[in-house]
């Protein structure tokens, strides 16, 4: 068999060596994403964080899901959460990302004037590009990450652009 490599059972047993962490980082540093904030309540305080890893999973029924690092400040709110809230950012948000990428900005979090925080709901961003809301309807172990899923019992959505995390950093669309 000219041109074709023989191999054994063993061959096929043997698992393929894993990418580095660093470069399996650098890598995912390629994939341009939207940024939204996850909010839920927890012990009668609003809760969240940004999140970079989201995709619309389901139209019918409609589900998306989303990722956040287990070692993430509001990751135990989202495990007992019962609803959540994804507020997709636009272009104007970069400083709202900002505050909501790191848990040492906690504090600064949820101005009354920029959430709608009343309504039984899970707090939502006022004038986000899109806002998806709904109960939790599974949680998946992902290794250093836990995989959400929400099932979307309301969705809005205006005109503009996203803001998009591209290289470890904020960027717009050109």
């Amino acid at each position: 068999m000219t041109g074709m490599s023989a191999h054994t059972d063993a061959d096929l047993l043997t698992p393929a060596p894993l990418a580095d962490e660093v470069t399996f980082r650098n890598g995912l540093a390629k994939l341009a994403s939207g940024v939204a904030i996850v909010a839920c309540w927890a012990e009668g305080r609003p809760r969240g964080l940004l999140v970079s890893s989201l995709t619309g999973l389901s139209t019918q029924p409609p589900r998306l899901l989303f990722c956040v690092r287990k070692a993430a400040g509001a990751h135990d709110a989202l495990l007992r959460a019962e609803a959540v809230s994804v507020s997709l950012l636009d272009e104007a948000d970069r400083i709202e990302a900002e505050r909501f990428a790191t848990s040492a900005r906690a504090d600064e979090r949820f101005n009354r004037s920029g959430w709608r925080l009343d309504g039984g709901g899970a707090p939502e961003r006022l004038g986000s590009l899109a806002v998806f809301a709904g109960p939790v309807r599974s949680r998946i172990d992902g290794g250093t990450h836990t995989i959400f899923i929400l099932d979307v019992n309301r969705a809005h959505a205006r005109s503009g652009d996203p803001l998009l995390y591209f290289e470890r950093d904020f960027r717009k669309l050109a």
